[in-house]
Protein backbone atom coordinates (compact mmCIF):
# COMPACT_ATOMS: atom_id res chain seq x y z
CA UNK A 1 0.00 0.00 0.00
CA UNK A 2 1.35 3.44 -0.86
CA UNK A 3 1.61 6.44 1.45
CA UNK A 4 -1.61 8.02 0.16
CA UNK A 5 -3.67 4.93 0.97
CA UNK A 6 -2.17 4.67 4.44
CA UNK A 7 -3.00 8.33 5.01
CA UNK A 8 -6.62 7.69 4.01
CA UNK A 9 -6.81 4.81 6.48
CA UNK A 10 -5.46 6.94 9.30
CA UNK A 11 -7.87 9.74 8.45
CA UNK A 12 -10.79 7.35 8.47
CA UNK A 13 -9.95 5.99 11.90
CA UNK A 14 -9.57 9.56 13.13
CA UNK A 15 -13.10 10.38 12.02
CA UNK A 16 -14.44 7.16 13.53
CA UNK A 17 -12.98 8.15 16.86
CA UNK A 18 -14.99 11.40 16.76
CA UNK A 19 -18.31 9.67 17.45
CA UNK A 20 -19.42 8.76 13.96
CA UNK A 21 -23.11 8.23 13.52
CA UNK A 22 -24.90 6.72 10.56
CA UNK A 23 -28.50 7.28 9.53
CA UNK A 24 -28.45 4.28 7.24
CA UNK A 25 -27.83 0.69 8.28
CA UNK A 26 -24.77 -0.39 6.35
CA UNK A 27 -25.79 -3.97 5.74
CA UNK A 28 -28.72 -4.80 3.52
CA UNK A 29 -29.03 -8.31 4.78
CA UNK A 30 -30.42 -8.13 8.33
CA UNK A 31 -33.68 -9.33 9.79
CA UNK A 32 -34.01 -7.95 13.32
CA UNK A 33 -34.18 -10.90 15.69
CA UNK A 34 -36.70 -9.32 17.96
CA UNK A 35 -39.16 -9.08 15.07
CA UNK A 36 -38.96 -12.76 14.23
CA UNK A 37 -39.05 -13.92 17.82
CA UNK A 38 -42.38 -12.20 18.32
CA UNK A 39 -43.97 -14.54 15.78
CA UNK A 40 -45.41 -17.94 16.75
CA UNK A 41 -43.52 -21.04 15.63
CA UNK A 42 -46.57 -23.31 15.50
CA UNK A 43 -47.01 -25.63 12.57
CA UNK A 44 -49.52 -28.30 11.66
CA UNK A 45 -48.99 -31.95 12.45
CA UNK A 46 -45.94 -33.41 10.80
CA UNK A 47 -42.79 -35.34 11.56
CA UNK A 48 -40.03 -32.96 12.62
CA UNK A 49 -36.42 -33.96 12.92
CA UNK A 50 -33.07 -32.29 13.38
CA UNK A 51 -30.72 -32.96 10.49
CA UNK A 52 -27.10 -32.30 9.53
CA UNK A 53 -25.46 -32.12 6.13
CA UNK A 54 -22.09 -31.38 4.58
CA UNK A 55 -21.32 -28.26 2.50
CA UNK A 56 -18.35 -26.98 0.57
CA UNK A 57 -16.45 -24.10 2.14
CA UNK A 58 -15.95 -22.26 -1.18
CA UNK A 59 -15.67 -22.73 -4.93
CA UNK A 60 -12.42 -24.67 -4.65
CA UNK A 61 -14.51 -27.56 -3.22
CA UNK A 62 -11.51 -28.80 -1.26
CA UNK A 63 -12.84 -28.24 2.26
CA UNK A 64 -16.21 -29.06 3.80
CA UNK A 65 -17.99 -28.48 7.08
CA UNK A 66 -21.32 -29.37 8.66
CA UNK A 67 -24.53 -27.32 8.75
CA UNK A 68 -27.65 -28.10 10.75
CA UNK A 69 -31.33 -27.88 9.91
CA UNK A 70 -34.91 -28.70 10.89
CA UNK A 71 -36.84 -30.88 8.46
CA UNK A 72 -40.62 -31.20 8.80
CA UNK A 73 -42.38 -33.82 6.72
CA UNK A 74 -46.15 -33.57 6.27
CA UNK A 75 -48.49 -36.42 5.26
CA UNK A 76 -49.41 -36.25 1.56
CA UNK A 77 -47.39 -33.06 0.94
CA UNK A 78 -47.18 -32.14 -2.75
CA UNK A 79 -43.87 -30.27 -2.46
CA UNK A 80 -41.01 -29.29 -0.17
CA UNK A 81 -40.11 -25.69 0.67
CA UNK A 82 -36.49 -24.82 1.53
CA UNK A 83 -36.43 -21.68 3.72
CA UNK A 84 -33.25 -19.58 3.53
CA UNK A 85 -32.82 -16.98 6.27
CA UNK A 86 -31.15 -13.56 6.23
CA UNK A 87 -28.07 -12.09 7.91
CA UNK A 88 -27.89 -12.24 11.72
CA UNK A 89 -30.70 -14.73 12.25
CA UNK A 90 -30.89 -18.51 12.01
CA UNK A 91 -33.18 -21.51 11.62
CA UNK A 92 -34.65 -21.08 15.09
CA UNK A 93 -35.58 -17.42 14.57
CA UNK A 94 -37.36 -18.16 11.32
CA UNK A 95 -39.46 -21.15 12.37
CA UNK A 96 -42.57 -18.94 12.22
CA UNK A 97 -42.24 -18.89 8.42
CA UNK A 98 -43.38 -22.51 8.33
CA UNK A 99 -46.91 -21.24 8.95
CA UNK A 100 -46.84 -19.87 5.39
CA UNK A 101 -46.41 -23.37 4.03
CA UNK A 102 -48.77 -25.51 6.11
CA UNK A 103 -49.59 -28.12 3.45
CA UNK A 104 -45.96 -28.67 2.50
CA UNK A 105 -42.78 -30.22 3.83
CA UNK A 106 -40.33 -27.57 5.00
CA UNK A 107 -36.66 -27.39 5.81
CA UNK A 108 -34.91 -24.62 7.70
CA UNK A 109 -31.14 -24.52 8.14
CA UNK A 110 -28.30 -22.38 9.45
CA UNK A 111 -26.11 -20.56 6.99
CA UNK A 112 -22.39 -20.61 7.77
CA UNK A 113 -21.34 -18.45 10.73
CA UNK A 114 -24.96 -18.48 11.97
CA UNK A 115 -26.74 -20.72 14.46
CA UNK A 116 -25.03 -23.95 15.43
CA UNK A 117 -21.45 -24.97 14.69
CA UNK A 118 -19.88 -21.67 13.60
CA UNK A 119 -16.20 -22.11 14.57
CA UNK A 120 -13.83 -21.06 11.81
CA UNK A 121 -16.64 -19.94 9.51
CA UNK A 122 -17.16 -16.61 7.80
CA UNK A 123 -20.33 -15.00 6.45
CA UNK A 124 -19.78 -13.73 2.90
CA UNK A 125 -23.33 -12.32 2.45
CA UNK A 126 -24.32 -14.87 -0.17
CA UNK A 127 -21.23 -15.67 -2.21
CA UNK A 128 -20.15 -18.84 -0.40
CA UNK A 129 -23.56 -19.35 1.22
CA UNK A 130 -24.66 -20.60 -2.19
CA UNK A 131 -22.82 -23.81 -1.29
CA UNK A 132 -24.83 -24.07 1.92
CA UNK A 133 -27.97 -23.93 -0.21
CA UNK A 134 -26.60 -26.62 -2.51
CA UNK A 135 -25.76 -28.83 0.46
CA UNK A 136 -29.29 -28.46 1.83
CA UNK A 137 -30.80 -29.32 -1.56
CA UNK A 138 -28.61 -32.40 -1.97
CA UNK A 139 -29.64 -33.55 1.50
CA UNK A 140 -33.35 -33.12 0.71
CA UNK A 141 -32.99 -34.98 -2.57
CA UNK A 142 -31.22 -37.84 -0.79
CA UNK A 143 -34.34 -38.54 1.28
CA UNK A 144 -36.43 -41.32 -0.32
CA UNK A 145 -39.77 -39.68 0.59
CA UNK A 146 -38.71 -36.27 -0.77
CA UNK A 147 -36.51 -36.90 -3.79
CA UNK A 148 -39.36 -37.03 -6.32
CA UNK A 149 -41.30 -34.03 -5.00
CA UNK A 150 -41.03 -30.50 -6.42
CA UNK A 151 -38.59 -28.38 -4.41
CA UNK A 152 -39.33 -24.66 -4.06
CA UNK A 153 -36.97 -22.18 -2.45
CA UNK A 154 -38.16 -19.33 -0.25
CA UNK A 155 -35.36 -16.93 0.63
CA UNK A 156 -35.27 -13.45 2.06
CA UNK A 157 -32.50 -10.86 2.03
CA UNK A 158 -29.14 -12.68 2.17
CA UNK A 159 -31.00 -15.98 1.84
CA UNK A 160 -32.56 -14.77 -1.39
CA UNK A 161 -29.19 -13.68 -2.79
CA UNK A 162 -27.50 -16.95 -1.79
CA UNK A 163 -30.21 -19.19 -3.26
CA UNK A 164 -30.32 -17.07 -6.41
CA UNK A 165 -26.58 -17.57 -6.87
CA UNK A 166 -26.94 -21.29 -6.15
CA UNK A 167 -29.64 -21.68 -8.81
CA UNK A 168 -27.53 -19.71 -11.30
CA UNK A 169 -24.64 -22.13 -10.67
CA UNK A 170 -26.80 -25.27 -10.82
CA UNK A 171 -30.08 -25.02 -12.73
CA UNK A 172 -31.28 -28.41 -11.46
CA UNK A 173 -31.73 -27.33 -7.82
CA UNK A 174 -35.24 -25.89 -7.66
CA UNK A 175 -38.61 -26.15 -9.35
CA UNK A 176 -39.53 -22.54 -8.53
CA UNK A 177 -38.42 -19.67 -6.33
CA UNK A 178 -39.90 -17.03 -4.02
CA UNK A 179 -37.40 -14.28 -3.28
CA UNK A 180 -38.23 -11.53 -0.81
CA UNK A 181 -36.11 -8.34 -0.70
CA UNK A 182 -33.01 -9.65 -2.51
CA UNK A 183 -30.28 -7.03 -2.83
CA UNK A 184 -29.07 -6.15 -6.34
CA UNK A 185 -25.32 -6.45 -5.69
CA UNK A 186 -22.91 -6.01 -2.80
CA UNK A 187 -21.18 -3.23 -4.72
CA UNK A 188 -24.41 -1.24 -5.01
CA UNK A 189 -25.29 -1.90 -1.38
CA UNK A 190 -21.92 -0.64 -0.19
CA UNK A 191 -22.10 2.33 -2.54
CA UNK A 192 -25.53 3.38 -1.25
CA UNK A 193 -24.44 2.95 2.36
CA UNK A 194 -21.06 4.65 2.09
CA UNK A 195 -22.55 7.60 0.19
CA UNK A 196 -25.07 8.20 2.99
CA UNK A 197 -22.67 7.91 5.90
CA UNK A 198 -22.48 11.09 7.98
CA UNK A 199 -20.10 12.43 10.58
CA UNK A 200 -21.43 14.01 13.75
CA UNK A 201 -18.77 16.46 14.89
CA UNK A 202 -19.42 18.87 17.77
CA UNK A 203 -23.17 18.71 17.17
CA UNK A 204 -22.97 19.25 13.42
CA UNK A 205 -23.48 16.65 10.71
CA UNK A 206 -21.20 16.36 7.71
CA UNK A 207 -21.12 13.98 4.78
CA UNK A 208 -18.06 11.75 4.60
CA UNK A 209 -15.40 13.54 2.51
CA UNK A 210 -15.48 12.67 -1.19
CA UNK A 211 -11.94 11.28 -1.19
CA UNK A 212 -12.74 9.01 1.74
CA UNK A 213 -15.92 7.74 0.08
CA UNK A 214 -14.00 7.10 -3.14
CA UNK A 215 -11.33 5.23 -1.17
CA UNK A 216 -13.92 2.98 0.49
CA UNK A 217 -15.59 2.28 -2.86
CA UNK A 218 -12.33 1.41 -4.58
CA UNK A 219 -10.81 -0.78 -1.88
CA UNK A 220 -13.97 -2.22 -0.31
CA UNK A 221 -12.88 -5.84 -0.83
CA UNK A 222 -9.27 -5.52 0.34
CA UNK A 223 -8.36 -6.88 3.79
CA UNK A 224 -7.46 -3.45 5.16
CA UNK A 225 -10.74 -1.78 4.26
CA UNK A 226 -12.79 -4.88 5.15
CA UNK A 227 -11.83 -4.39 8.77
CA UNK A 228 -13.06 -0.79 8.64
CA UNK A 229 -16.33 -1.80 6.96
CA UNK A 230 -16.87 -4.34 9.73
CA UNK A 231 -16.16 -1.63 12.29
CA UNK A 232 -18.79 0.57 10.65
CA UNK A 233 -21.19 -2.35 10.58
CA UNK A 234 -20.78 -3.10 14.28
CA UNK A 235 -20.15 0.35 15.78
CA UNK A 236 -21.33 3.12 13.51
CA UNK A 237 -24.40 1.38 12.10
CA UNK A 238 -25.23 0.09 15.59
CA UNK A 239 -25.69 -3.50 14.43
CA UNK A 240 -24.81 -6.12 17.02
CA UNK A 241 -22.84 -8.35 14.70
CA UNK A 242 -20.28 -9.31 17.33
CA UNK A 243 -21.19 -12.98 17.06
CA UNK A 244 -21.09 -13.09 13.24
CA UNK A 245 -17.69 -13.41 11.60
CA UNK A 246 -17.96 -11.54 8.31
CA UNK A 247 -15.92 -11.39 5.12
CA UNK A 248 -17.75 -9.25 2.58
CA UNK A 249 -17.59 -10.90 -0.83
CA UNK A 250 -18.79 -9.84 -4.26
CA UNK A 251 -22.34 -11.05 -4.86
CA UNK A 252 -24.29 -9.99 -7.93
CA UNK A 253 -27.94 -11.15 -7.96
CA UNK A 254 -28.77 -8.67 -10.72
CA UNK A 255 -26.51 -10.72 -13.00
CA UNK A 256 -27.27 -14.15 -11.51
CA UNK A 257 -30.97 -13.72 -12.27
CA UNK A 258 -30.21 -13.70 -16.02
CA UNK A 259 -29.16 -17.37 -15.86
CA UNK A 260 -32.26 -18.60 -14.02
CA UNK A 261 -35.01 -20.33 -15.96
CA UNK A 262 -37.48 -21.44 -13.25
CA UNK A 263 -40.73 -19.57 -12.38
CA UNK A 264 -40.13 -16.90 -9.74
CA UNK A 265 -42.02 -14.54 -7.47
CA UNK A 266 -39.99 -11.52 -6.34
CA UNK A 267 -41.21 -9.34 -3.46
CA UNK A 268 -40.05 -5.92 -2.28
CA UNK A 269 -41.14 -3.10 0.04
CA UNK A 270 -41.74 0.49 -1.05
CA UNK A 271 -40.05 1.86 2.05
CA UNK A 272 -37.21 -0.62 2.35
CA UNK A 273 -34.30 1.38 3.75
CA UNK A 274 -31.75 -1.23 2.69
CA UNK A 275 -32.96 -2.47 -0.67
CA UNK A 276 -34.88 0.30 -2.51
CA UNK A 277 -37.82 -0.71 -4.68
CA UNK A 278 -35.82 0.38 -7.73
CA UNK A 279 -33.13 -2.18 -6.89
CA UNK A 280 -35.77 -4.93 -6.69
CA UNK A 281 -37.22 -3.78 -10.02
CA UNK A 282 -33.79 -3.92 -11.64
CA UNK A 283 -33.41 -7.57 -10.61
CA UNK A 284 -36.88 -8.35 -11.94
CA UNK A 285 -36.08 -6.54 -15.17
CA UNK A 286 -33.08 -8.79 -15.79
CA UNK A 287 -35.02 -12.03 -15.25
CA UNK A 288 -35.78 -13.97 -18.42
CA UNK A 289 -38.06 -16.72 -17.02
CA UNK A 290 -41.72 -16.64 -15.96
CA UNK A 291 -41.74 -13.91 -13.35
CA UNK A 292 -43.96 -11.99 -10.99
CA UNK A 293 -43.02 -8.85 -9.05
CA UNK A 294 -44.97 -7.64 -6.04
CA UNK A 295 -44.05 -4.30 -4.46
CA UNK A 296 -45.89 -3.96 -1.16
CA UNK A 297 -46.48 -1.10 1.24
CA UNK A 298 -43.97 -2.63 3.62
CA UNK A 299 -42.42 -0.08 5.96
CA UNK A 300 -38.88 -1.43 6.14
CA UNK A 301 -36.61 -4.27 5.04
CA UNK A 302 -38.41 -7.64 4.88
CA UNK A 303 -41.68 -6.15 6.11
CA UNK A 304 -44.16 -7.37 3.50
CA UNK A 305 -45.12 -10.38 5.61
CA UNK A 306 -45.39 -8.39 8.83
CA UNK A 307 -47.30 -5.55 7.15
CA UNK A 308 -50.09 -7.81 5.90
CA UNK A 309 -49.65 -11.51 6.77
CA UNK A 310 -52.98 -12.52 5.21
CA UNK A 311 -52.27 -10.93 1.83
CA UNK A 312 -48.70 -12.23 1.90
CA UNK A 313 -49.78 -15.81 2.57
CA UNK A 314 -52.43 -15.63 -0.12
CA UNK A 315 -49.99 -14.31 -2.73
CA UNK A 316 -47.22 -16.78 -1.90
CA UNK A 317 -49.51 -19.81 -1.87
CA UNK A 318 -51.29 -18.76 -5.07
CA UNK A 319 -47.89 -18.69 -6.76
CA UNK A 320 -46.98 -22.13 -5.39
CA UNK A 321 -50.31 -23.57 -6.55
CA UNK A 322 -49.82 -22.15 -10.03
CA UNK A 323 -46.44 -23.88 -10.18
CA UNK A 324 -47.63 -27.24 -8.84
CA UNK A 325 -50.72 -27.22 -11.05
CA UNK A 326 -48.66 -25.87 -13.96
CA UNK A 327 -51.32 -23.25 -14.63
CA UNK A 328 -48.64 -20.55 -14.76
CA UNK A 329 -47.80 -21.80 -18.25
CA UNK A 330 -51.10 -20.38 -19.49
CA UNK A 331 -50.47 -16.94 -18.01
CA UNK A 332 -48.53 -13.91 -19.18
CA UNK A 333 -44.79 -14.48 -18.67
CA UNK A 334 -44.35 -11.31 -16.65
CA UNK A 335 -46.47 -9.13 -14.39
CA UNK A 336 -45.87 -6.37 -11.85
CA UNK A 337 -48.22 -5.60 -8.99
CA UNK A 338 -47.53 -2.50 -6.94
CA UNK A 339 -49.79 -1.91 -3.95
CA UNK A 340 -51.50 1.45 -3.63
CA UNK A 341 -50.99 3.28 -0.37
CA UNK A 342 -54.20 4.04 1.48
CA UNK A 343 -54.71 7.05 3.71
CA UNK A 344 -56.15 6.40 7.14
CA UNK A 345 -59.20 8.54 7.91
CA UNK A 346 -59.15 9.90 11.44
CA UNK A 347 -62.62 10.68 12.80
Amino acid sequence: MNTRIIRYILLLFLFLSLQLESHVILSTFTLQKQRTQEQPSQHSVGTEKRVSFEVYKDDTKKTTFIRHGILTIKPHARATILICHGFMCDKTDTQFLRTLFEPYNTMLFDFRAHGENTDGQCCSFGRDEAYDVMGAVHFIKSQPELKDLPLIVYGFSMGAAASMRAQALDSSLFTAAIWDCPFDSTENVLARSIDKLKINLFGHEFMLPERMRAFLHKYAYTPYVQSMLKFLLKTVAQMDATHIQTCIGKVNPIEDIKKITIPMLIIGCKKDEKVPAEAIKSIYGNANAYKRLWITNGRRHFDSYFYNPTAYSKKVNAFINSVLNKTYKNKKPEKIKEDVETLEVVS
